[in-house]
């Protein structure tokens, strides 16, 4: 049965959390520490990590928290540490960390004394840094209680100290060219809190990097952009993927719609995916699991269908065996389930998918 976190709460709870964010963010460490920090190519970095919670919708207590680490500058899985947890306290804004990072920190942890040789040299964290109510988000939490460089990544902009989603913000965003141009985030402190980064020349919707320890913010926002294979950093986007993925093989019932993985509330994200072209999915080329269109054959227990990204393309849905629901590229009927690699180009895609269907059903 779906829980419930506990409510808001009590103001002694929140007056200790202030303390103690005040008194860690006295650690923050916004400077480059490593060697390969400063390095131009990032020459001597070998492992990135990403880390990331995802809920069950409805279910706002269990959740599977996430741990990836990827070579660099490859950006291949080198190991993944995916576990369901229970998050009893609730969410507030301006202390997810409070709620999540205990979790991560243990992954770490676990990670550090299996394999260490494993370690990532830096964390990317889906959330804020120093751009963030008390200048101490979740990933300036994760920074200092693993004593590991970490980069805050959000996707919204968190409008503290006189940042606005405003016009002006919008016609800076408009200005940004290609993949890699940025703009500086100053609130009306006259401190610069993270930049505004176009991570990928085909997304229309910045990033929001920020300092969480140990590392430079220049060097922060070029290590982000050398990450995107789309508009998410590859270590969040398969610490997210993992965790989804895991979710639905550990809940065992496939496809059912109220148990689809859903985001936390810490950004609003809760959203279900489109019956048709989404900018979302085909900049961050997240994996979706929309609702099956008919029941799995019996005794079937592998994934279900899932819709993928596309350059140029619609996302095509499809269902347990069911007919193309992509008004423009209806091509015939899959004969079994079909598991659709994410990271693949849209060129790719048609063409695994093509050899893939009925010789019967497919259309020239």
């Amino acid at each position: 049965m779906a829980r419930k976190a506990a409510g808001r709460p009590p103001e002694e709870t929140l007056s200790l959390w202030k303390r103690e964010q005040a008194l860690l963010k006295t650690l923050v460490v916004d400077r480059d520490t490593e060697a390969w920090q400063r390095d131009p190519a990032f020459s001597g970095l070998q492992r990135v990590g990403g880390v990331d919670v995802s809920f069950v919708k409805g279910d706002s207590v269990s959740a599977c928290a996430s741990l990836v680490v990827l070579s660099y500058p490859e950006l291949e899985v080198m190991y993944e540490d995916c576990r369901m947890v229970s998050l009893t306290a609730p969410y507030v804004s301006g202390f997810l960390a409070f709620r999540e990072v205990p979790f991560l920190v243990d992954a770490v942890q676990q990670l550090r004394e299996k394999e260490p040789r494993l370690m990532p040299q830096v964390l990317f964290v889906d959330g804020n840094g120093v751009l963030h109510h008390r200048g101490f988000g979740v990933a300036c939490h994760l920074g200092v209680l693993t004593d590991l460089p970490c980069i805050g990544v959000a996707k919204k902009l968190l409008q503290v100290d006189g940042l606005e989603n405003n016009a002006l913000h919008k016609e800076k965003i408009r200005l940004l060219q290609g993949g890699g141009d940025s703009f500086p985030l100053m609130g009306g402190s006259g401190t610069v809190l993270g930049m505004a980064l176009k991570s990928h020349d085909h997304s229309t919707k910045p990033l929001y990097v920020s300092v969480g320890h140990k590392m430079s913010l220049e060097a922060a926002v070029r290590l982000t952009h050398g990450c995107c294979k789309f508009r998410i950093p590859e270590p969040v986007r398969q610490a997210d993927i993992r965790s989804r993925d895991y979710i639905r093989r550990t809940l065992g019932v496939q496809g059912a719609p109220a148990l689809r993985p859903e985001r936390s509330k810490k950004a609003q994200r809760p959203k279900a995916c489109p019956q048709g072209a989404s900018e979302e999915p085909a900049e961050d080329g997240k994996v979706c699991a929309p609702p099956p269109s008919s029941s799995p054959p019996p005794g079937w227990a592998g994934p279900p269908v899932l819709c993928w990204p596309s350059t140029g393309y619609k996302a095509l849905f499809l269902g347990w065996g069911g007919q193309s629901r992509d008004k423009d590229r209806a091509l015939g009927v899959l004969s079994q389930p079909l598991l659709l690699d994410p990271g693949l180009e849209a060129a790719a895609m048609e063409t695994r998918l093509f050899a893939n269907w009925p010789r019967a059903s497919r259309k020239q």
